[in-house]
């Protein structure tokens, strides 16, 4: 997992193709409606806007894809589990590349994801989404960007 401000991102994607990437992600905004952008053979982009929420449920990980998670209106808390803190409650899936979890263990890690950051989920990193910052309920906005792992790893 990475999390840093996208200010840095040249610290970590410095080859083209993250290049344009990050130039594409100037395009979108909080105005831009939910939905998929720019589908391309090794990422695409899912915007996405709802409401957090005090006690969410979706726990998760993905194998294909990397997640870069970018904040465009509001904040939202971000959990992290370690593998050995979760039970399965839904084997993966190679159709939706998600394998779903439930912990009744305290997470590892919480971070606040907030406009002008990133969050980078690997393979690994088992996270939950959708929590209130400080128990405050509110509507957020932020993109997705779904990149191929094979980008990270050959």
């Amino acid at each position: 997992m990475i999390f840093d401000t996208i200010e840095n991102r040249e610290l970590y994607f410095d080859t083209p193709i993250f290049k344009e990437i990050f130039k594409k992600l100037k395009t979108l905004n909080a105005n831009t409606p939910n939905g998929i952008y720019f589908k391309e053979d090794d990422y695409y982009f899912k915007v996405v806007g709802y409401d957090t929420k005090l006690q969410p449920s979706i726990i998760e990980s993905h194998r294909r894809e990397i997640d870069i998670q970018i904040m465009l209106s509001g904040k939202e808390q971000i959990k992290l589990y370690n593998i050995k803190d979760v039970n399965i409650t839904v084997p993966y899936s190679a159709e939706s590349d998600c394998e779903f979890y439930k912990s009744d263990n305290a997470s590892n890690l919480a971070l606040n994801l907030t406009p002008g950051y990133m969050a980078i989920f690997f393979p690994q990193d088992i996270h939950e989404c959708q929590y209130a910052v400080n128990n405050e309920v509110e509507k957020i906005k932020k993109i997705v960007i779904k990149i191929n792992e094979k980008l990270f790893t050959h």
